[in-house]
């Protein structure tokens, strides 16, 4: 009976000790942890409110306790720098002027108000990113600056009604240049540096010196929106000539950069001086409405590059050429189908809001494109390791070419920025910066190589001419006949350094007869 007994208990020990196990085990894989409220105010409800959970990326980073009262929390670097030993009472003067315009930037530019920042990204289909990016100020803030200077109320995003189909990539934005002269006069008075002061007093003056306007009436001429696009025509592919001979073959580019004016004080200004100091012959179209001034260039260029100037339906365009802007001019007046109309940027354009203050685009053409030309580039230079040049060409894959399109705008929370891509939010907000330091690098590879060749060219052919000086002065003096050939030896002496120079680009020489030239294996570099 007592062994059933202790029997019965170490059952009941064990059953209880599996059920502490057990509980113990769902707390540990299926409970949730109690929620804990934060002791400090955040912006957490209002920030991912606009955001997308269950995604790829999700980040949520408060502000206010870093931020708010930032300006006072200058003053103990003031104290830390007054402290200095040994500094002069100049100097400390200097240093509180240089704090006092600190603290006052930071004041009126309203950093101080942001809250919060948040991104998140969601997959709408494998490869494809839904992005979003907030920097939150509470409702009733947001009057600094920061908040204004790229506009200051959500709009139709009328930009892309001037972007034919074949834009590669294009931004615009709303931009307050006259508040930012304001900014800067104010906080220039307020600094009290007097040399400061005395160039801004100035500026006016050397501005109106230098284009011949009055600085304040071009600042009223601007109506507050710039744009900058680039068209890729791939109908007609030009040839972009290099020191070997093949040629690089892109589509034909077109450049132009869009203003939103009041009037038209700047076009009349490059009209003015066309009319009267231009050497090149200069084509005026006054029409409809359109006032147009295409300046020739009179020389066999690959691409069509005609500077052109023009202004219409309250926009001032500069332009690569013509029919770039009668193009763009054609797209507003609905005559010709624009960006809008594409499939690519009808998918990119999914759930993004059709109104805000400023929007960026790039077409996965565009990234195609740089890499074509770079892949053509290495392929054409004969110096480039074949192992290196398979290891970047794996970079260079058509289909991996970054393309987005976002909307920026200034709600009464803060800027909230919402896109579609094929990068997630970690890296979206690199796609435009990379696209533009891809187009730089595009344009800089081809004419590196050329810039480098010529170069090259320049310095073998200085070194023949070493080459001839010391084979003349070496058979002057030997009272050598025209038939003699001189070794490297013979020449040491009569060369800089007693060095016999090399080819920059590993060509071979050949010193050849006195009577004639020595000669370089490269081609190009000929001795004239």
């Amino acid at each position: 009976m007592k062994k059933l007994s202790l029997l019965a208990c170490g059952s009941g020990i064990a059953l209880i000790v599996i059920g502490a196990v057990f509980v113990s085990g769902c707390n540990k894989t299926g409970g949730r942890k109690a929620t804990i409220v934060s002791a400090e105010k955040t912006s957490f409800n209002e920030v991912t409110a606009h955001l997308d959970p269950g995604g790829s990326f999700y980040l949520y980073l408060s502000t206010e306790q870093w931020l708010n009262h930032l300006s006072g929390n200058i003053s103990d670097f003031r104290q830390l720098f007054a402290s200095i030993p040994d500094m002069s009472a100049k100097e400390r003067a200097n240093v509180d002027k240089a704090f006092n315009l600190i603290t006052s930037v930071v004041k009126d530019s309203g950093v101080e108000e942001v809250s919060g920042f948040g991104m998140s990204s969601i997959a709408l289909e494998k490869g494809f990113y839904h992005n979003v990016a907030m920097v939150h100020h509470y409702q009733g803030q947001g009057s600094g600056f920061i908040w204004n200077l790229l506009g200051s109320k959500a709009h139709e995003l009328t930009g892309l009604e001037l972007l034919p189909t074949n834009t590669a990539m294009a931004t615009f934005s709303d931009v307050d240049i006259p508040l930012l002269w304001k900014v800067i006069q104010k906080e220039v008075k307020e600094s009290d540096l007097p040399q400061v002061q005395a160039l801004m007093d100035k500026l006016p003056a050397n501005f109106e010196k230098a284009t011949g306007l009055n600085l304040e009436k071009v600042l009223d001429s601007l109506g507050g929106e710039f744009g900058f696009a680039i068209t890729l025509d791939e109908s007609k592919m030009i040839p972009i000539p290099l020191p070997t001979k093949e040629q690089l073959q892109i589509p034909e580019p077109g450049v132009v950069i869009v203003v939103k004016v009041k009037d038209d004080t700047i076009f009349d200004r490059v009209d003015a001086a066309l009319k009267n100091g231009g050497k090149l012959p200069v084509t005026s179209v006054d029409t409809n409405g359109l006032k147009m001034r295409t300046v020739t260039i009179p020389l066999p260029l690959p691409i069509q590059l005609r500077p052109t100037i023009a202004t219409s339906k309250g926009y001032l365009f500069i332009a690569s050429s013509d029919a770039l802007i009668q193009d763009v001019l054609a797209v507003k007046d609905g005559q010709k189908p624009g960006l809008t109309s594409t499939e690519e940027f009808k998918r990119l354009s999914k759930d993004v809001p059709t109104e805000g203050n400023q929007f960026c685009y790039v077409s996965q053409r565009f990234g195609q494109t740089i890499m074509q030309i770079q892949k053509q580039a290495m392929e054409m230079n004969p110096k480039f390791r074949a192992g290196r040049s398979k290891l970047f060409q794996s970079f260079l894959q058509p289909n991996k070419a970054k393309f987005a399109y976002s909307v920026s705008a200034d709600t009464d929370e803060g800027w909230l920025t919402t896109g579609n891509g094929n990068q997630n939010a970690a890296i979206v907000l690199a796609v435009v910066p990379a696209a533009m330091a891809g187009m730089m690098a595009a344009i800089a590879v081809p004419n590196f190589v050329k810039a480098r060749a010529t170069s090259q060219e320049n310095a073998c052919i200085n070194n023949l001419r070493m080459i001839d000086g010391a084979k003349q002065q070496w058979a002057l003096e030997k009272g050598k006949t025209s038939n003699d050939v001189p070794t490297e030896a013979d020449l040491l002496p009569y060369l800089p350094h007693n060095k016999f120079p090399k080819c920059p680009a590993g060509g071979t020489y050949s010193i050849n007869a006195v009577g004639q030239p020595p000669t370089c294996t490269i081609a190009g570099h000929i001795l004239p």
